[in-house]
């Protein structure tokens, strides 16, 4: 997508992040635990990226691709915390982005606190460490790896399962708490995945893509007809990888997306000559690291939208607001699974695989930010790796854990660094130019922001 920065360039703010990015280390002290095995599936490793970071493993051990997975997220400020009220009662708090709300109803609503998905949520936000007070906001996620045939015999995956879903946080003005719709979706699709109560797709690629309709329209329904789901919205966006054949597949609706990014090595680092300094000059700071892989955007995912901030949607609209119009929609933005677009790629060795919601995507650039995002990260998980990436050409170097998970990290920092930034050109800046919405011409967008980041490696 071309852009004119019109100030606070790519280059600006990636040298600010780089001075936030800590040479990772291989000792003791490493900010990354040692995996420990994820109750959902023996296939699948669980370990902690950040403080801030859930991350998850899948790997096909007797097939011929494997993908390594990690979480991050990050809620975005509020002026009162979230919290949770007698037997499911929720009280949202006013977003900082809407401090002129004065009335506000409870409804109530939410699932018993022994639910398997309260404690399923519960058990993520822990691990993650995120401040308990903001969470992951209204957004949620999943990643879900699915057993081959051969997993009896001591087998690996077929493939893993991801997906994202940013709850519209339009319903607060009516008391209901926006994330627990996106908990259940992503929930449901969980579970459907892992219950195999879904037909992994064995067709051509185009309705491979297809079946990701399917999953999202069966996690629909079942929130649709989970009663302690009372009302809610959320964009959807599921992505599968498949660890026989290398394939992506996926279907977005609204306005959560994914990237999908290709490393090339360079043959030969350069190195910057150094600046003659005077006796008595302060040495300039250092710049960020010479990459020696680089990465390219292969595929950015378009969003959906009705109009300008108003992304499609799937919604669970109470009876009594339909019976308030007339039995129908209303004024409602209500859209199907079906309306989601799908997408098929196949897969090359070394690929980085993004999910977010529009917390990130609102605030970095595919181009010109993400990828350099990723070389600055690769940079330096590589500096802490045994193997440097040039002796693999560009397809192992470091390790893939680290990577993942400094990955996920490094863009919900980076994300919510850009959105309070109010000089940068950011999409969405661009998206209210280009919808003719005036006074928002530069800026950032304060949101909650997740990413879901799958490094693939073809053995």
């Amino acid at each position: 997508m071309t852009r004119t920065l019109l100030g606070g360039s790519p280059v600006q703010r990636l040298r600010l992040l780089s001075r936030h990015l800590a040479p990772l280390s291989r000792s003791s002290t490493s900010p990354f635990p040692t995996p420990t095995t994820s109750r959902s599936s023996l296939l699948l490793r669980r370990s902690l990226a950040s403080s801030s970071a859930a991350a998850d493993s899948a790997a096909a051990a007797s097939t011929t691709w494997t993908f390594t997975t990690s979480a991050a997220f990050h809620g975005k400020p509020v002026s009162r915390s979230r919290r949770s009220g007698p037997e499911g009662t929720t009280t949202s708090s006013t977003d900082s982005d809407h401090p002129s709300r004065s009335r506000r109803h409870s409804v109530q609503q939410g699932l018993a606190p022994d639910h398997p998905l309260c404690k399923w949520r519960d058990q993520h936000l822990a691990e993650g460490k995120a401040p308990k007070e903001i969470g992951a906001g209204h957004d949620w996620w999943f990643v879900e790896g699915v057993p081959s045939s051969a997993a009896a015999a001591g087998g690996g995956t077929r493939g893993v399962v991801l997906g994202v879903a940013d709850g519209v946080g339009g319903w607060e003005d009516s008391g209901v708490d926006p994330s627990h719709f996106a908990q259940a979706l992503m929930w449901f699709a969980r579970e459907r995945v892992r219950t195999q109560d879904w037909k992994w797709p064995t067709e051509a690629a185009s309705k491979s893509a297809e079946r990701l309709k399917d999953l999202l329209d069966g996690a629909f329904r079942d929130v649709s007809n989970e009663k302690g789901i009372v009302a809610g919205s959320s964009t959807a966006c599921l992505a599968l990888l498949d660890a026989e054949t290398g394939m992506f597949h996926a279907a977005n609706l609204g306005d959560s997306g994914f990237f999908i990014l290709r490393p090339k090595a360079i043959e030969s680092v350069p190195v910057p000559p150094s600046s003659p300094a005077s006796e008595n000059s302060t040495p300039p700071p250092p710049p960020p690291p010479t990459p020696a892989v680089t990465y390219s955007v292969v595929h950015a995912q378009e969003p959906q939208v009705h109009f300008f901030n108003a992304p499609r949607q799937l919604s669970k609209i109470p009876a009594s607001e339909l019976e308030r119009a007339g039995g129908g929609e209303g004024n409602w933005l209500i859209d199907r699974p079906k309306d989601a677009d799908t997408f098929s790629l196949q897969l090359e060795d070394g690929d980085v695989v993004m999910l977010f919601t529009d917390g990130y995507s609102d605030n970095v650039w595919p181009s010109g930010e993400t990828d350099r995002l990723l070389e600055l990260v690769r940079s330096r998980v590589d500096a802490a790796a045994t193997r440097p990436a040039e002796e693999d050409g560009g397809s192992a170097g470091g390790d893939d854990k680290e990577l993942a998970a400094s990955i996920a990290q490094t863009a919900v920092t980076f994300a919510r660094m850009i959105a309070v930034r109010p000089d940068v050109y950011t999409p969405f800046a661009a998206e209210s130019k280009r919808w003719q919405v005036k006074g928002m011409e530069r800026g950032g967008k304060v949101d909650d922001v997740t990413v879901v980041v799958g490094v693939v490696r073809k053995e």
